[in-house]
This record gives C-alpha cells, structure tokens and sequence, in this order.
C-alpha cells in the first residue's frame, strides 16, 4: 500500500513503522487461516527460557471442569522464589480467537517469574472456528481452577491472583473476569488487558477513518468474531462472558489496567471498556499511545512500549500488594 493511498500511515509513531512494512497487512478469510497458522507456527522461536533466565519451565494437562478434553498449560517458576507463597501470574494469548500459543509470550512470562517471584501459567486454549464458544471459556477458566485448587502443589498464593491477555487473550480474559465474578468459586485480584479484542459489533460498525487500516483489520477481525462465536457478529443474545464489551455492568470487577493504540482497530471500543468500569466502580488505568499500532509489542525498546512495560508491571504489583 503507497504512502500516498494510505489514510493512517502518517499517524503511525516512526520508531514503530517499520512493522507494517515488514509485515504487510492481509485479511485473514477461511482460505488463508491455514497457511496463516503454517507461517505463524514457523515463526515462533525455539526458545529455551531456563537458558535465559532463573527459572524452571513444565507443562502439564490438567482436565476440564466442564466434560470436554483435557488442557494444556505451561507453567514458568521462579528457581527460588523470594516469597513464601508466590503470586500467580494466568496469562490468555493473542491470535485473534483463531491463530497463536503461549510460546511467543515465554520471555516475558520467564522474566516475570525472575524478576517478581511470580508463578506464571499459560493456557492452550481451543482455537476456532474447528471450536466455538464455550470451548475458549471453558478451556480457560478450567485451566485457572485447576491452579487455584492445585495452589498448595504449584505454591502459590490465592490471594494475590492477576489474570492477564493480550489482544484476542485480552478479550477472553475479561469475559473469563465476569464469568468468575460471578460463579463466585475464587477470586482474582487484577485485570491486565493489552490491545484487547473486546466487542464483536466493531468487526461490522462504519470504517474507523483512521485506526484498523494495518495488522489487523476490520476484515480480520469480522472472520475472528465470526470463528468463535459461530454465527454473525452484531447479533442480539450473545453472552458477556464470549464478548466482554456486551455486559451490563462491569461492578466487581478487580482493578484492571487496559494500554491500547491510537491506530489499533480496537480503539474505541477499549475506551468504552474503560468509561464503563470508572463508571461502574472498577479501578482503572488507561494507557493510549500515540500512533501506536496493534504490533506495537514487536518494539520493546520504543518509548512508549517501554512505559506501556513499566507501567502495567507497576499497576500489577501495586494490585497484588507487591509494593
């Protein structure tokens, strides 16, 4: 796409530009999903986080609370922890509902566990479209019980639980927030969501003039919605729990922490997300960065990501009483 056609380009901050180059932005339809997951797959780096940093690396298969298949986690400890108990740290990967594995998110759960003494778990949760809702959910929240039952075994404390995503992981995290606020089985006390894929009714609402245009797209995100939630977005019925944004009251919610790009798609409805939880009673921090687009995490040097990264860790560990 030329400079000259493209509406946004010269928004986007410079020392993040370079992604959409690198990455040209393509939408992603039921004929590409497939050689998309093949790319991605190639993608990810065979990273042995022990050799990187103090800590120890296991998975496990944990079984559904619900009838459906077991699940996997992979769970990143501390090699010795400073803390009696540790805090939990239940991380929800990005992929649009339909693409994606914890293993890109490795390093930084790796480096959380050194730094802080967290206990960091990552779910592999169903993908769609082969899975709609409620696989995602229920995969998710069965993954997280078990940690929550299993605390004396795995070491951590029950008290000081963050549950966190990024992008699609966004979205499932804060559905799966609702669904435990209100099963009331335990608790969780912060909220992390990072370019959260939020609300459905995005994917079909009038073209942004400016956010959406690279990375993901309406396009893209109209066939994620889709994939997941097995029917045509926009629909009346859906349930909070698959598409946060739809609920009616945020209340109970624990502190939570939202960053979020200027011309990333999910703009607007992560502003909306936020009005509704200042005013339903909920502990907000918003981060929006200028010119940032949705791989904006790729630049961990740029400014921004830098305080995006300080900031969240600083609202983290000040929820869980870290401080």
């Amino acid at each position: 796409m030329s400079e000259q056609k493209s509406r946004s380009r010269h928004l986007i901050d410079p020392e993040i530009i370079s992604a959409i180059d690198l990455i040209p932005t393509s939408d992603l339809t039921e004929q590409t999903l497939m050689e998309s997951r093949k790319s991605q797959s190639q993608m990810m780096p065979h990273i042995d986080v022990t050799q990187l940093f103090p800590v120890t690396f296991e998975e496990k298969i944990v079984p559904s609370y619900f009838g459906g298949p077991d699940i996997r986690i992979e769970i990143i400890k501390p090699k010795q922890s400073k803390l009696n108990k540790m805090p939990l740290y239940y991380w929800i990967h990005g992929g649009g509902m339909v693409l994606g594995s914890p293993v890109f998110d490795r390093p930084g759960n790796a480096s959380l566990a050194a730094q802080h003494g967290f206990c960091c778990v990552s779910v592999y949760y169903r993908l769609a479209p082969e899975h709609v809702q409620p696989s995602q959910l229920q995969d998710c929240y069965s993954g997280l019980k078990w940690c929550i039952e299993h605390a004396e075994e795995l070491g951590i404390d029950t008290q000081k639980v963050a549950l966190a995503g990024g992008s699609a992981g966004g979205g499932l995290a804060a559905g799966l927030a609702l669904y435990i606020r209100d099963q009331k089985e335990f608790d969780i006390h912060h909220l992390r969501l990072l370019r959260p894929m939020l609300d459905d009714r995005t994917s079909i609402a009038p073209d942004h003039p400016y956010a959406g245009e690279f990375i993901w797209t309406k396009q893209s995100n109209y066939f994620g919605w889709k994939s997941i939630l097995g029917l045509e977005p926009g629909q009346e019925g859906v349930s909070e729990y698959y598409v946060a944004a739809r609920a009616q009251s945020l209340a109970g919610l624990p502190a939570t922490y939202i960053n979020i790009g200027t011309v990333d798609l999910f703009i607007d409805e992560s502003l909306l997300f936020a009005k509704q939880l200042v005013f339903d009673g909920v502990a907000v921090e918003l981060h929006v960065y200028p010119g940032y687009h949705h791989l904006s995490a790729m630049f961990p040097e740029a400014h921004f990501s830098s305080e995006g990264a300080e900031s969240s860790e600083h609202a983290l560990l000040k929820a869980l009483q870290l401080l």
